[in-house]
């Protein structure tokens, strides 16, 4: 948290079943294909080689909103595995890649973080 105490911080748990959107090109066209968090992060490099994805049944997303009152914009610190406390993802700051940006955009745009304070989604 680059040394900043977040008293603000939500955490929603997915499980295995609830399906983000994942932005593809079927036929030179857009399209949002479902797919589930857990294996989205691995089919983006998230889940570190030799892990069973199915072992997985939770992940917990921990965000918080924008110190700004004037700004509602969620910021993902980071996502990390319920059962183990594995943690898959961390907001890498400056270093941002390509993957960072269409995990963090999916869960933005598709996660519904703001509606699930404190819920469970399976």
């Amino acid at each position: 948290f680059g040394g900043k105490i977040m008293s603000n911080m939500n955490e929603t748990i997915f499980g295995t079943a609830y399906m983000v959107g994942k932005d593809e090109y079927v036929e030179g066209k857009h399209r949002v294909k479902n797919i589930n968090l857990i294996d989205y992060m691995d089919e983006l490099g998230f889940i570190p080689d030799g892990k069973n994805v199915n072992e997985i049944t939770d992940l917990n997303v921990v965000w918080y909103y924008g110190n700004d009152s004037q700004n509602e914009e969620i910021y993902i610190t980071e996502i990390y595995d319920n059962d183990s406390g594995e943690v898959y993802w961390t907001d890498p700051s400056e270093d941002w890649t390509d993957n960072d940006d269409e995990l963090t955009n999916s869960l933005l745009m598709w996660g519904g973080l703001e509606n699930t304070i404190g819920d469970y989604y399976v």
